[in-house]
């Protein structure tokens, strides 16, 4: 367990202490966005610099599920287990299969958004997502911010917070009660409630990590059952407490910019890790999009 440090002790307990990393695949430009697909017991995730949508199995490895895809970065799954997709070169968050995407929003207040970049579905059918600005798009800004926004399940697009000065990852409590977003030009994750009504409270600090463990910065974000908050960072991939204590960090080969839960009863870790896509088995299972019949995911 050398690739591992621990803050708070206990928190060994969330490891397998004869756990190893497994290459699955490699040669991508930058890998990212995984999100595992309870039914079809997969993996979805994305190479935004060469335009490709990939799909992953333990049979057939990784091969190209959609090319030509607008430069997706992040992805999800709605209920009904449609992929959910930023497609950053085209401003828009869609419903992305092997042939054909379709628009769900891409506007807000009529204009374009800036860079999608990560997203998440609720279980009541809304969906969240950062849109900070790219330069390496090399496109007009149109919105003046760098916004967290959610769709409603009727479509209508609302503006979560602007605060941000690059948000990044996204992930919520295991009850959907708050909102985890993270600014990687911080170094911090915010923590924003969610109410039934449908309004949501202001941004609360939930904890900044520690530059001087290596290269990297708060990006991929991910919560297990128990609500700990698992997010890539200096060095590796954090572990934070519900209460907002880090408490451990997983070395990876690789520089890792995003991952997911996924896998038997959501026990590894996928691991995008810019040219390689790792598996890592854990003792505590995490968070997955529900979809339809699997509503424990």
């Amino acid at each position: 367990m050398d690739h591992l440090i621990f803050f708070v002790p206990k928190y060994e307990e969330l490891f397998l202490k004869d756990a190893s990393f497994e290459k699955l695949s490699t040669g991508f430009s930058f890998s990212e966005g995984p999100v595992w697909d309870i039914a079809k017991n997969c993996l979805y995730f994305t190479d935004f610099a060469n335009d490709i949508i990939y799909k992953w199995t333990k049979k057939e490895g990784s091969v190209p599920y959609r090319t030509a895809a607008n430069r997706p970065i992040g992805l999800s799954l709605s209920y009904d287990g449609r992929i959910i997709s930023t497609e950053s070169s085209a401003h828009r968050i869609a419903y992305a299969d092997e042939k054909k995407s379709e628009r769900i929003a891409g506007f807000y207040q009529g204009k374009w958004f800036n860079s999608p970049n990560d997203v998440v579905a609720k279980s009541d059918g809304s969906i969240w997502f950062t849109d900070p600005y790219s330069t390496a798009m090399g496109a007009k800004k149109e919105l003046d911010m760098d916004g967290v926004y959610r769709i409603s399940q009727t479509g209508e697009v609302t503006l979560v917070t602007g605060e941000l000065g690059r948000p990044n990852g996204l992930a919520f409590t295991p009850d959907e009660s708050s909102l985890y977003v993270n600014d990687t030009n911080l170094q911090q994750i915010f923590k924003i409630d969610l109410f039934e009504d449908g309004s949501f409270g202001e941004l609360k600090l939930f904890v900044t990590l520690d530059p001087s463990y290596g290269d990297g910065a708060p990006d991929g974000m991910k919560v297990d059952v128990a609500g700990n908050v698992w997010v890539t960072g200096p060095g590796g991939l954090w572990v934070i407490t519900p209460d907002g204590i880090p408490a451990a960090v997983l070395r990876t080969p690789e520089f890792a910019g995003n991952f997911c839960f996924g896998g038997p009863d959501n026990r590894v870790l996928f691991i995008a890790a810019c040219s390689s896509l790792y598996a890592y088995p854990v003792a505590i299972s995490g968070i997955i999009p529900k979809q339809k019949g699997n509503d424990h995911g």
